[in-house]
């Protein structure tokens, strides 16, 4: 789908992967609906955008606020050509440490956002035979990375779901993608759920989030059902995937957890 004229959503569009979408999908000559949650910064972002890009703050964990943006951007627009569903919230801790309600507000934000506004949306899109849904996931929705298992499951949640749609989609002329990347450079593990502490041992740097805004608008040109970012996430869950033991082995080793209190959390020895 060529992006010039078209009406394209995007959640999360107040900082990180979103805004860098947002700007290159205006750069692209796209009509750019940004949504999130902080009103402020959306706003800071769309005069930068140079009335290129309308701002609705919305908490996408609000089935009700989602009701209403869809309805307010068809009233304006008559039509959303693409959905980006990219909002989302980290978490992060060890298994026997995570907390059911910080689970649930991750689902909230990272599966049921993206449900309830799919579902708000899909009619629309059903009426003029013609549209596109994108899903931005993670690698880790395919394996699961140590102290990050409630995000993973949020996402891997989200990929199934995508999945299923797909597939009831089929012959409709609406397409659904799913976005894999790996680790950003942004402030969403600042701003995370879950106990305090962080990962020791490995720290990858991660990709800027113009390289992740890049495959998102390469892909809704070319329509894919999953896209990576780079050849990397795209070998190292290929390779997990084909060799779990080796994955598991090598997790273990590289990943070690320092909670709040100084003390390292590592389930296996990674000296070992």
């Amino acid at each position: 789908m060529d992006p010039v004229g078209k009406v394209v959503l995007v959640t999360g569009a107040s900082s990180g992967i979103g805004a860098a979408t947002a700007r290159a999908l205006v750069s692209a000559g796209a009509h750019v609906v940004l949504t999130a949650r902080d009103a402020a910064r959306l706003n800071d972002l769309a005069r930068q955008l140079k009335g290129r890009a309308r701002a609705i703050p919305v908490d996408v964990a609000d089935p009700i606020g989602v009701e209403r943006l869809v309805a307010e951007i068809i009233d304006s627009y008559r039509r959303i050509d693409v959905v980006i569903n990219n909002a989302g919230v980290g978490l992060a801790s060890p298994v026997a440490q995570l907390k059911p309600d910080d689970l649930r507000a991750a689902l909230d934000v990272n599966l049921f956002g993206p449900l309830s506004l799919t579902q708000a949306t899909l009619p629309h899109m059903r009426n003029v035979g013609r549209g596109q849904i994108i899903f931005v996931s993670s690698v880790v929705g395919l394996r699961a990375l140590p102290y990050a298992g409630g995000y993973a499951a949020t996402k891997a949640a989200l990929d199934r779901l995508s999945e299923a749609l797909r597939v009831e989609l089929h012959g409709s002329g609406i397409t659904v993608t799913l976005v894999r990347p790996g680790t950003t450079r942004t402030a969403f593990n600042t701003r995370r759920l879950g106990v305090h502490g962080d990962l020791r041992r490995f720290n990858p740097p991660g990709i800027a989030p113009e390289c992740v805004a890049e495959t998102i608008v390469r892909a809704i040109r070319r329509e894919p059902r999953v896209a990576y970012v780079t050849w990397s996430d795209r070998l190292a869950v290929g390779t997990a995937l084909l060799l779990p033991r080796l994955a598991d082995w090598l997790l273990a080793r590289l990943f070690v957890w320092r909670g709040s209190d100084g003390k390292g959390v590592p389930y296996a020895n990674p000296e070992r």
